[in-house]
C-alpha cells in the first residue's frame, strides 16, 4: 500500500475579479502566491489601497511589492453651453451692420 502525503494548502483564495484580487490587508497580499515571472494586482478591502507582487524569472529574485493610496476625485462640474437663438444672431449682425455704416459714414466726412 502506497501512502501519497501531499500537504494541504487550507488558505482560501480570493477569485480574480476585473484583474484585481481581493484581499483583506497588505499582509495577505504579500504572502499570496504567485507564478515567476508574473504580476498580480491586489484590492484592500478594508483600506483604500491597491498592491502590486512581482515575482522575477529567477528564484534568487526577491519578489517586487508596491503600494498605492486610491484617491477619489469628485465628477469635475458639467459645462453648461448656452446657444444664441437665430432673432438673437439676426439683431447683432444688424446691429453690426449698422456701427459698420456709421464708422464708413464717418470715415467719408473726415477725407
Amino acid at each position: 500500500m502506497l501512502n501519497n502525503y501531499y500537504p494541504q494548502n487550507n488558505q482560501q483564495y480570493a477569485p480574480i475579479q476585473n484583474g484585481l484580487v481581493s484581499v483583506r490587508n497588505e499582509m495577505e497580499a504579500r504572502s499570496y502566491p504567485i507564478a515567476y515571472g508574473n504580476s498580480v494586482m491586489f484590492k484592500d478591502e478594508t483600506l483604500p489601497y491597491i498592491y502590486v507582487k512581482t515575482m522575477g524569472f529567477s528564484q534568487l529574485e526577491q519578489p517586487k511589492f508596491e503600494k498605492f493610496k486610491l484617491v477619489k476625485e469628485e465628477p469635475e462640474e458639467e459645462v453648461k453651453v448656452a446657444y444664441a437663438e437665430q432673432t438673437e444672431v439676426d439683431a447683432l449682425r444688424k446691429e453690426l451692420e449698422a456701427l459698420k455704416e456709421s464708422l464708413e459714414k464717418k470715415v467719408k466726412k473726415s477725407e
